[in-house]
């Protein structure tokens, strides 16, 4: 029997989430073009924040490529965090706990990122 790591459960609830989110909001699901509308920027940066999430949830599984995926995840969380709490305010409990996940797995695979500086 083959035990699945924390770190590869992890990265696949992040999977599930961000997918979730993305697609929602690629597909124009009501309550985040509300967002959007509130924020006051227009459609066009759900469409490019639901691409991301996309693609970063792709990128969780894409070996070598784990710690970009966390660091491209958690700049849009952090981006989406601000945003919220600026111009919409709450609810925004979900966005800290895909904060600090992402966070985890930037810090689990940061070896990654840190190649390109050495």
């Amino acid at each position: 029997m083959t035990r699945i790591s924390p770190l590869t459960a992890l990265r696949a609830a992040l999977t599930v989430a961000f997918l979730y989110f993305g697609l929602r909001k690629l597909f124009g699901y009501h309550v985040d073009v509300g967002i959007y509308e509130a924020i006051g920027f227009g459609q066009f940066p759900r469409y490019i924040t639901g691409s991301v999430e996309v693609v970063g949830a792709g990128l969780l599984w894409l070996r070598g490529a784990e710690g970009y995926a966390g660091l491209l995840l958690l700049a849009t969380m952090l981006i989406g965090l601000s945003a919220l709490l600026i111009w919409v305010g709450p609810p925004y409990w979900h966005m800290l706990v895909l904060i600090v996940a992402t966070a985890a797995v930037a810090w689990a695979y940061r070896a990654q990122p840190l190649q390109l500086i050495r």
